[in-house]
């Protein structure tokens, strides 16, 4: 004679991880599951979960989470895409690394506002480096020099120059 056994499918509530346990909020019971996820999820109080199982539970999937998902490799991480790969953070992108190397055929930047904090800052321009901008304001504490072949500046108003001496020659 076959016996039918019944498995709790359904949501529940974290309320504390213990090492790579859970303690949960399922109905009216409390109950200890473990994390079954296809990814590394660190759940995290008050996290609404999925969970299956009765004696043993599992948690399956996240409905609504406030933890983070990191995923850590001992060596060498390699992403590919024959398409397009799209980062998006509603509340920020950050990177942080020793070093960061960006290697493409074009690099287009779009910002409302762009700050830059260097301690030194070299640029290597083979052909042209053109700036368009409504206003240019330069505050440098030291030598400014600049060298070039040939300068030719213009304005439609006034030039001022002003200093202790002028040495034209």
């Amino acid at each position: 004679m076959l016996t039918k056994k019944e498995t709790g499918l359904g949501p529940a509530k974290v309320i504390e991880l213990v090492g790579d346990r859970l303690r949960l909020q399922r109905g009216e019971t409390e109950i200890w599951a473990k994390l079954a996820l296809a990814y590394p999820y660190q759940p995290e109080k008050d996290d609404l979960v999925l969970t299956i199982g009765e004696e043993e539970v599992y948690v399956i999937g996240v409905l609504l989470g406030r933890g983070k998902t990191v995923f850590e490799t001992p060596g060498d991480l390699h992403l590919r895409s024959r398409g397009r790969i799209e980062i998006e953070g509603l509340k920020g992108v950050e990177i942080r690394s020793e070093q960061v190397l960006i290697k493409a055929d074009k690099v287009e930047t779009i910002a409302r506002t762009s700050f830059e904090k260097v301690v030194n800052c070299y640029r290597w321009v083979k052909e042209l480096l053109q700036t368009e901008a409504g206003r240019e304001r330069k505050l440098i504490d030291g030598h400014y020099t600049m060298k070039a072949e040939r300068i030719v500046e213009t304005a439609e108003k006034d030039v001022k120059i002003d200093g202790e001496q002028i040495h034209l020659g």
